[in-house]
């Protein structure tokens, strides 16, 4: 006899299964839905966060008080956060001082200049800002059945650009330290002025010669104050000047400055040259753009003083031992100050005939060298740190009356326009990066 198999019946598991799976997928899209919008309320704290450390920055900028820097960046907020794509986001804008923690800093980076390091102060004269809102709920949609309270937290720190300081993006050129006022090798701080009396906005300072024409240099027989940037040749030499060497062109203080041999008369006047405009063959001028052309470099500056240049002498400074300085008034009142440089920032009134322009170009970095003592040929000398100089006329003249002379700003941008109201030359608030985790 046959027997026939039975087995218990399950209908319905099925649909026990497609109600779990079910369930695991809305939780899951949920967690997906709700984790994108986290995450854009994230990137919009961020720069609300951001917006308000400018705030606060631009306010010290001006002079006010750390005070004064709280409540507008406390300002900045309320007026970001009660704006629209903020209404999810659970804070109290009229109690803004309870939620967001502002400190203030002298530095943003240690002494080497390789690391963040911002080191909350009270000290009234602390100028960089940090801004943080480190927990800030916000509501979702379906996620809080899974998670009670979503949260996210930014942070920035803003303040003045780096300063002349900055090792880098130099030009093949370097200026002496004024041996009237030496300074100590063992104690060189960052806002030493190398014996020079520093321009600022309103006062112009000393005038100082950066190339000479002559063998009677502080460098020895065969240099005119000219930089070994590793780049060989005339030509190298004639590129770094018109400031396409600046990626690789770094001398930091206490390194050494390679001199360059030879006088390179006709390279000088091409290279730097292109900064007020004037193009000799090989150098052309630049038919794109800059933004378009990814560089700075072959350039004009977009202010170029419509001023005779002036063909220099040996007798027009007050010495001749390479660190010169133009003290003649009749000389210096036919050539633009730095004073008169800043303001045609307004309209570029002066802007040379050129298709494109890039502003600052006239403003450039040298490697300052403790020239005492130095008597030989190719030589070595000390760096005691980059100063900042602005370039006041274009090259003139040749063979032994070649002269570059320029203004002493001492501490500057690299490029760009910006806020000048330090007496320390051009600047711009920006945003630094930090060890909070902000993505500013």
């Amino acid at each position: 006899m046959n027997r026939t198999l039975s087995h218990p019946r399950q209908s319905g598991a099925v649909l026990v299964l497609v109600t779990v799976a079910l369930f695991v997928l809305l939780a899951f899209t949920a967690l997906a839905l709700d984790g994108g919008y986290l995450v854009l309320n994230k990137t919009r704290i961020q720069d609300a966060v951001d917006s308000a450390a400018l705030s606060g920055a631009e306010t010290l900028d001006k002079g006010g008080s750390h005070d004064d820097a709280r409540q507008a960046v406390e300002a900045t907020l309320a007026a970001i956060l009660s704006g629209d794509g903020f209404s999810r986001v659970n804070i109290d804008t009229d109690n803004l001082a309870a939620a967001v923690t502002v400190e203030f800093s002298h530095t943003v980076y240690n002494a080497a200049g390789d690391k963040f390091e911002f080191t909350p102060t009270n000290d009234a004269a602390a100028h960089y800002i940090r801004v943080t809102l480190p927990t800030v709920p916000v509501d979702q949609f379906f996620s809080q059945l899974l998670i009670d309270v979503w949260q996210v937290g930014a942070s920035a720190v803003a303040g003045a650009s780096p300063t002349i300081q900055d090792p880098c993006q130099i030009i093949p050129l370097m200026m002496c330290v004024n041996d009237a006022n030496p300074p100590d090798p063992d104690y060189l701080p960052d806002d030493y002025d190398y014996g020079f009396t520093p321009s600022s906005n309103s006062e112009r300072g000393d005038v100082v010669v950066i190339k000479v024409p002559t063998n009677n240099t502080p460098v020895g027989p065969g240099n005119f104050l000219a930089v070994d940037l590793g780049v060989p040749g005339a030509d190298g030499y004639r590129d770094g000047l018109a400031g396409a060497l600046t990626d690789a062109s770094c001398i930091a203080k206490g390194d050494e400055i390679t001199t360059k041999t030879g006088n390179m008369i006709g390279p000088t006047t091409s290279g730097l040259n292109t900064r007020f405009g004037k193009y000799k063959s090989p150098m052309s001028e630049p038919l794109d753009a800059p933004s378009s052309a990814g560089s700075d470099a072959f350039y004009a500056d977009c202010a170029v003083p419509n001023l005779t240049p002036i063909k220099f002498q040996s007798s027009d400074f007050s010495s001749t031992d390479g660190s010169t300085v133009l003290n003649d008034a009749a000389l210096l009142s036919n050539l633009q100050s730095y004073p008169d440089y800043v303001n045609e920032y307004s309209n570029y009134s002066t802007a040379p005939n050129t298709q494109h322009c890039m502003p600052k170009r006239r403003m450039v970095k040298v490697p300052v060298g403790d020239c005492s003592g130095i008597n030989q040929g190719k030589t070595k000398v000390p760096s005691m740190g980059t100063a900042c100089m602005y370039l006041i006329q274009e090259v003139t003249g040749k063979g032994t009356d070649q002269f570059i002379v320029a203004e002493f700003v001492k501490n500057c941008t690299a490029e760009g326009v910006g806020n000048s109201n330090l007496n320390n030359g051009p600047y711009r608030l920006v945003l630094y990066k930090n060890e909070m985790g902000g993505d500013s």
